[in-house]
């Protein structure tokens, strides 16, 4: 019998002692769940202001799949070189707000961090790193599409909001 609560409370406190991102595993499953209908190669057309045009995004599981991988794909268009993006995005319940981390770089030199929260089909990010403000809605409208709305941000002396609309392809 004494061998038997040795054993429980050995077991016990590994339990209390492992690392944070085991412990994280459990807790983050319903947020990571949602953001599943993502993963996959998705044609999307946006438009800024007066622009008009069209991009490629791949989501995929990455880093042990705690983590999303988002990659962007944008060509060139007749004043701009081609853009390559690569984002990560996760759910953090360890931080006493619990939301969504998103982050990442552009091969032309921008770069942006953001926090959101979801409720139901609908992410509201907000941007948190110098050079960047506003907010962003991602909203899921099916498996396969989901749309993006802003940021909204002065262009050529006019304010303009993004729109995008992603549809899946694969």
């Amino acid at each position: 019998m004494r061998r038997s609560a040795v054993g429980l409370l050995a077991a016990g406190l590994s339990w209390l002692t492992a690392p944070a991102y085991t412990q994280m595993r459990a807790s983050d499953q319903p947020e990571m769940q949602a953001a599943q209908f993502l993963l996959g190669t998705w044609s999307c057309k946006h438009t800024v202001g007066d622009f008009a045009g069209t991009y490629t995004t791949i989501y995929e599981s990455s880093l042990g799949d705690l983590w999303l991988k988002q990659t962007y794909d944008f060509p060139a268009t007749s004043d701009q070189p081609a853009v390559h993006a690569e984002y990560f995005l996760e759910y953090d319940p360890r931080s006493p707000v619990q939301h969504w981390v998103r982050f990442g770089a552009h091969s032309n030199g921008q770069y942006y961090g953001m926090v959101g929260k979801r409720a139901g089909n609908v992410w509201s990010w907000s941007y948190i790193l110098p050079g960047a403000s506003g907010s962003v809605v991602w909203t899921k409208r099916s498996d396969s599409e989901y749309a993006i709305d802003g940021p909204s941000y002065s262009q050529n002396g006019k304010q303009v909001t993004e729109h995008h609309t992603c549809r899946k392809a694969s």
